[in-house]
This record gives C-alpha cells, structure tokens and sequence, in this order.
C-alpha cells in the first residue's frame, strides 16, 4: 500500500510520518519546492505524549504538488490524503486535473480532511469516478517548520457522503476505505469507518463556524470564550442560528450539541484555531467555507443569520498584512 500525502501542513505531517513509521509507504506532496527540500534535508519530527517519532531525511519522499500527476501517472499510489485547505483546493484541482482520465476509470481515491463543505462537489465535478472519502478528524496538531507537536490524540472517521455525487460503475472499491482506517489503526491513530459522515461533516461545520470567527477576532485560544458571558452569548446566537438553518434543512443534530461545543472549547482550550493562526501569520482563512456556507444555505430558506454573516464580513474585510 503506497499513500501519496497531498500538503505537508501539519496534518499532512502527522498522517503521514506516522503511516512511514508504520512501515506503510508514504510520498509527500508540497506546495513548493523549497518545502520538499527542507523535509528531504532534516527529515520530519513527531513529539506525542509516548515519545517521539522522527523519519530520517534520506527515507523522505518529497516533490513539490505540481509534479504530482506527472509522477502519479507513472507510478500511482493507493490512496491520496487531501490535507491542503479549502483555500488550496482549486489549486490542488488546476494541478491534477490531466488525470480526469484515470478518474473516469475509478482508479483515484482520495480521503479529503478539508474544513467545511463544498469541497467535496467540486473535486467530483472535475474528477468524476473518482471515489471520494471524507475524513473528519479531532486530532490536535501543532507544527513548526519540520517538528510536528501532537498536541492531543483525537478521532478520525471516514466514509462517503450521501450528499456528493455518486459515482458510476462497480462500487467494490468502496471497501478500500475499511483497508485504509485499518492502515490508520496500525500508524495509531482511534480511526474508524462511519455510515452517518454526513451528520460529522455538519457537526463540525458548525462547532468552527462558532469558535474559530470568534477567535479570530478576539484573538483568544479556543478556552476563554467560555470565560466571559458576552462572549458565550455570542456563541449561542452563532449555534442557534446555524441550528435553525439545519432544522429548515432537514439535518438532524444531536440534542446536546450545545454542550458539545463547550466541550470542544474546553478540550481544547490552549490551542489557538486554525482560522485565528491563518489570521496572525497573515494568511487566508476559510472563514467562506465555514460561516460563509451557513450563510449560503439560509439564503436558501430566507432564514436571518445576521451573526454568521457579520463575522463572514469582518473578517474578509481584515487588511492583508494580517493583524498583530
């Protein structure tokens, strides 16, 4: 089994530097060629509660993202792991794109760890037969340059969304993704196969579309918005409008997702969000994946979603040269 790992961001660096560990063959894709050369210089360092895990430089496997289907075309792999961000995910599709071919004959899989939705219609518009798997994921990453910190060991689940667009032909394939969670069982990490994906992906969305604009305004690690009342009412006008929207959907959530959401504020109350570190390193966020699609679907229902759409402004409208 041979995984090509699609971004070397921190989740691309965990995921995969513990698959090599695991004696699972692993490529890694970056977006530039500098950042192929430095991991194939020191090598990739994982820190865990168990020790550390440290991948040699001479046994990484690292070209920059746009040789990818030049090489993949040659000599495939099993699976991509798609750990770019939304806001790379045209890029990673202009730079595949000449492998719809091999798509179309259901050759390609990919399991997508992006934030969000729509990422999913996307790929399959421009890939079509290619089987994808979502991968919704709790693990806690912090990275610097090539040493990845596990900062806490979370869930993984994959499956196939019932709302991507199917594809044609056997679906024999489909089993591959029970092959691959047991391969992300070996490297060791808590993943398993999941029938209700769906109602993941939207679970997430909506604890980031409440905590991570928040964040990234306030500039606060995830565990002081509980600290202050203002703050937690600001949450609740968040979830109670994403909530609404879900109802006049149709998705149904569980009834105690409000206390989820405090819960992953306090499990995770010293990391700084991704959108809150996009924001401080000057960055583009994926704050229109995430509240900018709450706001996308009320539209749909004339639903008022007044919070979700100020903080999709304010922090589209922040300066580029990041705040400090």
């Amino acid at each position: 089994m041979n995984i090509d790992v699609v971004g070397a961001g921190s989740l691309g660096l965990l995921f995969g530097g513990k698959l090599q560990k695991a004696g699972i063959g692993v490529r890694f894709w970056t977006r530039t060629l500098e950042q192929a050369e430095q991991l194939q210089h020191k090598g990739i360092m994982i820190t865990e509660r168990s020790g550390e895990v440290y991948i040699e430089p001479e046994a990484v496997q690292a070209r920059p993202v746009s040789e990818l289907a030049e090489v993949w075309r040659e000599t495939p792999g099993d699976w991509m792991l798609l750990t770019v961000k939304q806001t790379h995910v045209h890029d990673f599709i202009d730079q595949i794109r000449s492998l719809k071919d091999l798509s179309e004959q259901h050759y390609l899989k990919i399991a997508c760890y992006q934030n969000g939705i729509g990422h999913l219609d996307k790929l399959q518009a421009a890939l079509p037969g290619c089987l994808l798997c979502s991968a919704i994921t709790t693990e806690g990453v912090k990275r610097e340059a090539f040493r990845v910190q596990r900062a806490g060991e979370g869930e993984t689940r994959l499956g196939l969304s019932v709302t991507s667009v199917k594809r044609e032909g056997p679906t024999d394939e489909e089993q591959t993704i029970f092959t691959l969670a047991r391969l992300m069982k070996q490297a060791g990490f808590d993943c398993t196969v999941s029938n209700e994906i769906d109602k993941l992906i939207y679970r997430k969305l909506l604890i980031n579309a409440v905590i991570n604009p928040l964040t990234a305004i306030w500039r606060i690690p995830n565990g002081e918005l509980l600290q202050r009342i203002d703050r937690l009412n600001m949450m609740r006008q968040l979830y109670d409008e994403a909530l609404g929207v879900y109802e006049a959907m149709g998705v149904q959530m569980d009834e105690d997702l409000w206390e989820q959401v405090k819960g992953v504020c306090r499990s995770t109350a010293s990391n700084t969000s991704s959108m809150l570190a996009d924001v401080l390193h000057k960055r583009t966020t994926e704050v229109e994946s995430i509240n900018g699609s709450i706001v996308n679907m009320a539209k749909q229902f004339n639903l008022n979603v007044s919070a979700h759409e100020t903080l999709l402004h304010l922090i589209q409208g922040m300066p580029s040269e990041g705040v400090s």
